[in-house]
């Protein structure tokens, strides 16, 4: 008969030294590789020391669980707010089956949100889970379903006329502080994009390059966005526009998408957004989720008012 499985795990905060194992975990879990040095990017790269990391251990030492948390700015109804967005909630197959309060995913996700809740009373903490971690979180009480993220596609647009216009924009160009002071007031609930923000998450990604475009009219900066190509595709990976200008330099990007030889343009933006542009929209697997557990911002103000893009997650 088969060993039966043991189920006392030791769960500890992350020490220096932990990232060899957590990389190892990610590629065992996930499939796909993780370096140290993109996982000390990730949690500490916003300035946060020591990173935000639960890790649960088994009899021999083992490592079989994590749950981490990114600290980042946000803003609230006018006023700043810590945002934590809770990345990377893993456990090792091995680990995996046990039921109620002793199942390490919802062990490890309750005490890395009390602790945060501890240190942050006020914070937003939300997340970007598949469906099926989804429905492990939203079972263990810690989700709280905002919404199942659509993709918007679009054709690029070769059009000889367009209001807007876009040209690339550097990394550090000062106008972006002053860009986002500008717009902020039309976001009740979003990450702080300013300088900082873009250079830490997309200019200094140790594994993807991204490109910056400015928006302009007449030669006034109206906005930005990140974007990749890919093939015959252009994702629009973040976007920073007032909501008023947002068809007229969704037209832009198509019309820049048509231009390098894209056929049509990719971009994620919450219903609110989403639901005054025309194209298609498909369903990801992606879920946006509210963290509920002893943190104070209800799911239905977060589905009203977050602002994302695919720039929120940590995958793209």
């Amino acid at each position: 008969m088969p060993e039966p499985k043991d189920e006392t795990y030791h769960t500890r905060d992350y020490r220096p030294g932990d990232e060899t194992a957590i990389a190892a975990l990610f590629g065992t879990v996930f499939g796909q590789p993780l370096t140290e040095n993109q996982w000390r990017w990730k949690y500490t790269g916003t300035g946060i020391r020591p990173p935000l990391a639960r890790l649960a251990f088994d009899h021999t030492g083992r490592l079989v669980g994590h749950a981490g948390a990114i600290s980042l700015r946000g803003w609230r109804q006018g006023q700043p707010l810590p945002f934590l967005q809770i990345c990377d909630v893993m456990v090792h197959p091995d680990a995996r089956g046990q039921l109620g309060q002793r199942n390490l995913f919802t062990v490890l996700a309750r005490e890395l949100l009390s602790s945060l809740a501890e240190r942050w009373p006020e914070a937003l903490a939300y997340g970007f889970p598949g469906r099926r971690p989804f429905r492990l979180g939203e079972y263990a009480r810690v989700y709280g379903r905002v919404e199942q993220v659509s993709a918007l596609y679009r054709p690029s647009w070769r059009g000889l006329f367009s209001w807007l216009y876009t040209r690339p924009l550097a990394w550090n160009d000062p106008r972006l502080d002053s860009l986002w002071a500008r717009l902020v007031p039309g976001f009740a609930l979003a990450l702080v994009r300013d300088r900082d923000y873009l250079r830490w998450r997309y200019a200094t990604h140790p594994c993807r390059v991204y490109q910056l475009l400015g928006i302009y009219l007449a030669g006034r900066l109206l906005g930005w966005a990140v974007v990749q190509r890919d093939d015959h595709h252009l994702r629009i990976i973040d976007l920073l526009v007032s909501q008023r200008w947002l068809k007229p330099a969704l037209a832009a990007l198509e019309h820049t998408a048509a231009v390098a030889g894209a056929s049509e343009v990719e971009i994620w933006l919450p219903p609110g957004w989403r639901e005054t542009l025309d194209g298609q929209q498909k369903l990801t697997e992606v879920v946006v989720a509210n963290m509920i557990w002893r943190l104070p911002i209800p799911t239905t103000e977060v589905r009203e008012a977050l602002y994302y893009t695919m720039g929120d997650l940590d995958i793209f």
